[in-house]
């Protein structure tokens, strides 16, 4: 099994017909075929269901695929940073984001990076904390932005923001008492909230003696706000996503309470020694 065979494979699994990829390869049908029939004797198993309409994916076909993508991302990336790793000035980065990191990326010193090197590509991949830093130990991403707490064993880390929790709360439910939330008002209105923070929540209304009713959770703290912003509860989500998000028919009230206090770091393989190219973007933070 090769990489012109895995694209080959990859080209007739995203076009459904054998005629068509060959067209997109700008190759004659008869050899790919004979290309991806080698593949599926090289490996023992069937990856194709072949039909006059067409083809679909077996399960080996699906699963090769989902490895095959992987397979050729990562040549893509060793391809580039080998290219650049001189003066790490022209490469494809890889940088994971949580949905909550808004207030830190894209910031100024990036943009300015990506002005004065033009052929420094940036590919995001969104997922939660815990999603990232298992990409990381798989070397599929190079860096992630994500939020604490966060198990930090392997990781090297950069501290980036550290800011307050805040309620948004819609206009009717906007009964407290003061601009400042305690965590005691949250017992009177029904919540929404960042799955990412449930555990931590759960807990502090527990030492509280408080028993408040979670209308929604959801794993996108922009959802959160959403929700918010049509009435559906007070969302409880770090300060940047609501003042980003949020519009004008809910307020936004800090919560004073220092254990809810969150950090966003930037974070990368401790073992790895970074690239030119990802120094120069952990050096932009």
């Amino acid at each position: 099994m090769n990489f012109r065979q895995l694209e080959y494979f990859l080209a007739v699994a995203d076009a459904g017909q054998i005629t068509a990829a060959a067209r997109q390869l700008h190759m004659a049908q008869p050899p790919l075929s004979y290309q991806i029939k080698q593949l599926e004797a090289e490996l023992g198993v069937t990856l194709l269901n072949r039909a006059t309409s067409g083809v679909t994916l077996t399960p080996a076909g699906q699963l090769l695929q989902n490895y095959a993508r992987q397979l050729m991302d990562l040549r893509e990336r060793a391809d580039s940073q080998v290219r650049s790793l001189g003066q790490g000035l022209a490469g494809v980065l890889s940088v994971g984001v949580v949905s909550s990191s808004m207030g830190a990326m894209p910031n100024v010193k990036l943009r300015t990076l990506t002005r004065h090197y033009p052929k420094v590509q940036i590919r995001l991949f969104e997922d939660n904390t815990y999603g990232l830093i298992d990409r990381l130990k798989q070397h599929l991403i190079d860096v992630a932005i994500v939020r604490t707490p966060f198990s930090a064993v392997g990781l090297a880390s950069k501290e980036l923001m550290t800011e307050n929790m805040v309620a948004v709360v819609p206009r009717k439910y906007d009964h407290f008492p003061a601009a400042t939330v305690q965590v005691t008002d949250l017992a009177e209105v029904p919540l929404i909230i960042y799955r990412r923070f449930e555990r931590l929540f759960q807990t502090t209304f527990a030492e509280q003696g408080i028993h408040p009713f979670i209308a929604c959770t959801c794993d996108d703290a922009r959802t959160a706000v959403q929700w918010a912003d049509a009435r559906m509860g007070v969302a409880v989500v770090p300060q940047t996503v609501a003042e980003e998000i949020s519009g004008a028919t809910a307020a936004i009230r800090p919560i004073r309470y220092q254990p809810w206090r969150t950090t966003l770091k930037l974070v990368w393989p401790a073992e790895v020694t970074p690239s030119p190219l990802l120094q120069r973007f952990i050096d932009s933070y």
